[in-house]
């Protein structure tokens, strides 16, 4: 999700630079414009979230929550790729070495 979120600020962005580059882009911000597009952005977002299995949305929210904690306390991201059974091998006996 924060992929597709960095990628369209990018797009964004880039598009923005290349229209004041040509001479096109806005000379100022109109704030209501500015309102309705965060607030259809965010409406977006919560039907994008609705959408979704209760499973999928609460392991989503523990996801970012997770991530946004990590960058608060700035921490790097794991690069484990363990799993639980990963780290628990089954006991295999006295000689099973």
């Amino acid at each position: 999700m924060t992929f597709l979120l960095r990628a369209a600020l990018v797009i964004g962005v880039l598009s923005y630079l290349a229209a004041t580059r040509q001479g096109t882009a806005p000379t100022g911000l109109d704030a209501a414009a500015l309102r309705s597009t965060v607030a259809t952005t965010t409406g977006s977002l919560a039907s994008l979230a609705a959408s979704l299995p209760p499973e999928a949305r609460t392991e989503a929210l523990r996801l970012g929550g997770e991530a946004v904690a990590r960058r608060l306390t700035g921490q790097p991201a794991s690069a484990d790729t363990l799993s639980a059974s990963d780290r628990a091998p089954a006991w295999r006996g006295a000689g099973g070495h």
